[in-house]
């Protein structure tokens, strides 16, 4: 096991504003450490992780994981063990002996899916029907670790100091918000997070958390992640002492998410370390 203790001394972003003192800080991932292993076992051989950063259009190597001294090593376990681990093993993991994906997924496209198909045929709905589901109908998904997932990701992308990762501008007190809850305290009043799962396309890509016409994203592999301000749909959540989060079925903004990623990828200018990787589930 490595050491991603450092000799440097800090306040930790999460706890440290609650701390005297300072604190031994921990090599902090902005993508999680499972997510770069997934995409390292799926990666055909001879091939790279590839990134196309945000500061310039050129998609390049990936050689070095994304890090910073953010956190100390408490908040590291509170970080993976309320959500980070919990969506590795339970939305990345594939059933590769089953060739089947994740429990997350299988899930999702049973329950959701089945509904949309039933719904989406009548004269009144259509094609573009958007349909949701609260985590508290979904029993078998542990939905406040996913909450907590999304959160903590989305949270972590404020900070400036990733490297080729500019910092997603958000009001300072949805932040602080934001920092209670991931240590214990009440969900964001007044939003939900909404998972889309991408069930029409597959999609191995991770987008950062940014913001896009204004609201906050991100995608990894299959699933799709946004940050809603929804007073109703978050008061409907609390009444029934649920988790304020929406798992969606929505055919245009998955597609469009899909292609989105597709554009910016094709439109950088790939550098010299891209040179014998394809990218396979593109569409043609």
């Amino acid at each position: 096991m490595t050491d991603d203790t450092t000799d440097e001394l800090g306040k930790c972003a999460l706890c440290g504003p609650e701390k005297e003192g300072l604190q031994l800080l921990r090599k902090s991932h902005h993508l999680t450490k499972a997510t770069y292993r997934y995409l390292n076992r799926s990666k055909a051989e001879g091939t790279k992780i590839l990134l196309r950063s945000q500061e310039n259009e050129k998609v390049f190597s990936l050689g070095r994981q994304i890090f910073q001294c953010l956190l100390c090593d408490d908040c590291e376990l509170i970080m993976s063990s309320e959500g980070e681990e919990y969506f590795a093993s339970a939305a990345m993991k594939i059933d590769e002996k089953n060739s089947q994906p994740s429990h997350v997924f299988r899930v999702l496209l049973k329950s959701l899916v089945s509904n949309w198909n039933r719904l989406a045929p009548h004269p009144a709905y259509g094609r573009n029907l958007v349909f949701s589901v609260g985590g508290n109908f979904l029993p078998t998904i542990d939905t406040r670790q996913i909450y907590h997932y999304a959160v903590g990701f989305f949270w972590k992308a404020t900070f400036e100091g990733w490297s080729h990762c500019p910092p997603m501008v958000l009001d300072s007190e949805l932040i602080e918000q934001m920092r209670k809850f991931l240590l214990g305290g009440d969900f964001l009043p007044g939003y939900i997070v909404r998972v889309v799962p991408s069930f029409w396309r597959e999609k191995y890509a991770v987008v950062l958390p940014s913001l896009v016409q204004g609201q906050p994203f991100f995608s990894v592999l299959q699933f799709d992640f946004y940050l809603e301000k929804a007073e109703r749909q978050y008061g409907s959540a609390i009444a029934m002492e649920a988790v304020p989060l929406l798992y969606t079925v929505d055919p245009i903004r998955s597609e469009r998410s899909y292609r989105g990623t597709v554009a910016n990828y094709r439109k950088a200018q790939p550098s010299k370390s891209t040179v014998g990787t394809e990218l396979s589930w593109l569409e043609q």
